[in-house]
């Protein structure tokens, strides 16, 4: 955790990071003291490089603070310790759409916000509370042995000293399903587990019956939206440019959604999104907006063909339909920092800024995308459509990590 120590043969090779993640960023945090930092999913903990040429300068170091699966409430407790830690200058904020909504704002079972600094926690209650609750656990010395008796057969690291997910390293190990499977078939099991938590979560819901849900109602400072709002404000309130952008998922993510019939949800989720900012333009007459940008309509990158059955050719642009590779990760940012690049050109239908004014516009676009895509890409479309009409559980499904899909 602390890394005060790094010696080749002893524990310079860090296995336990592996199911550790959020733990570690939390130290990581602490000891690199970051100015610029990346929140999100495993979208953008895996596709944003905190080595890009556009960050401010005076947000350096940046981190990449995103990690597999997190939740809006979760972005923001961490938003709070990497600001505690250090005033920060620069956050890019990765969304996807099921962030904003009204559903309850969650956290998952690994997470704890003892582990955190805030404003108003303190120093040393922070020692007492995460330092001595880590180091004194069985669990901490289970993996202090097992890195020291590994070191001898260490595997090539994808976690990187900036926190990004390196997935020229990650997808390449031994044993991983792409590389099992091939590009084309780890493709379509991500579509599979897809279609399948979409669609559980869909029986779940329907199980309980009309007019029944599954936990109490949620005051509005509780959903996931309002820790949204919370980052805006928390942001404004500290000086700290915040840009903020949707995930460019591949067009299947979109067809998927669309199968299940969530696609009003998506675009309310858009619409909520930009109500949100705009309120905040209001209330600060004469400050710059907080830019929104969406990468998660149908172009040239989101479209992007998938290889031929049994032709093992990687694709440019996406690991699978739901992460993205740093070549997108790169553009992302440049569209974010405002970037132009003879060596790296952003294709000109990537990326549409999200106003007031141009919110419906573009989703009027995004289904007429949507017809033209349909068009052009029917056995793709008639996958997806058998997926979703032949769903059933398949053993293991629950048992996949939660990097293989962002939530």
């Amino acid at each position: 955790m602390y890394r005060l120590v790094d010696l080749e043969g002893f524990n310079a090779y860090k296995p336990a990071v592996d199911h550790r993640v959020r733990l570690v960023k939390a130290y990581d945090v602490r000891r690199l003291r970051p100015q610029g930092i990346i929140l999100g999913t495993s979208r953008s903990h895996l596709g944003l490089r905190p080595s890009h040429d556009g960050w401010d300068p005076a947000a350096k170091p940046v981190y990449n603070l995103a990690f597999d699966g997190a939740t809006t409430k979760e972005m923001y407790q961490y938003l709070l310790h990497a600001h505690t830690v250090r005033p920060l200058r620069q956050v890019v904020l990765g969304l996807d759409t099921y962030h904003a909504t009204l559903a309850p704002a969650t956290a998952r079972p690994d997470f704890d916000a003892n582990l955190l600094d805030s404003p108003v926690g303190g120093v040393l209650p922070s020692l007492i509370r995460a330092d001595l609750k880590v180091l004194a656990s069985l669990d901490t010395l289970r993996a202090s042995l097992a890195t020291v008796r590994s070191q001898s057969d260490r595997e090539p690291q994808w976690f990187a000293p900036d926190g990004q997910r390196l997935g020229e390293v990650f997808f390449r190990r031994a044993g991983e399903h792409f590389e099992q499977l091939g590009p084309r078939g780890y493709f379509e099991e991500i579509d599979r587990l897809e279609v399948g938590f979409k669609r559980e979560g869909q029986l779940a819901a329907n199980a309980r019956g009309p007019g029944r849900t599954a936990q109490p109602a949620t005051a509005a400072s509780e959903t996931s939206l309002d820790y949204i709002r919370r980052i805006v404000a928390f942001c404004r309130a500290q000086r700290v440019d915040l840009r903020i952008f949707i995930a460019p998922e591949h067009a299947h993510q979109l067809e998927i959604t669309a199968a299940i019939g969530e696609w009003a949800s998506l675009e309310n989720a858009k619409r909520a999104l930009v109500q949100l900012l705009a309120e905040d333009a209001a209330r600060r007459p004469g400050a710059p907006p907080i830019p929104l940008w969406d990468f998660s309509g149908y172009s040239s990158v989101t479209t992007e063909a998938l290889p031929e059955s049994g032709n093992r050719s990687e694709m440019e642009f996406y690991w699978d339909s739901s992460h993205f590779k740093d070549i997108v990760g790169d553009f992302v940012l440049d569209r974010l920092f405002g970037l132009s690049r003879p060596q790296r050109e952003v294709p000109p239908d990537f990326g549409v800024r999200l106003t007031p004014a141009t919110i419906e516009p573009t989703l009027a676009r995004l289904r007429a995308d949507q017809v033209a895509y349909r068009r052009s890409h029917p056995a793709d479309v008639v996958w997806i459509r058998s997926l979703v009409d032949g769903f059933a559980p398949q053993p293991g499904d629950q048992e996949v990590v939660a990097f293989r899909r962002p939530r």
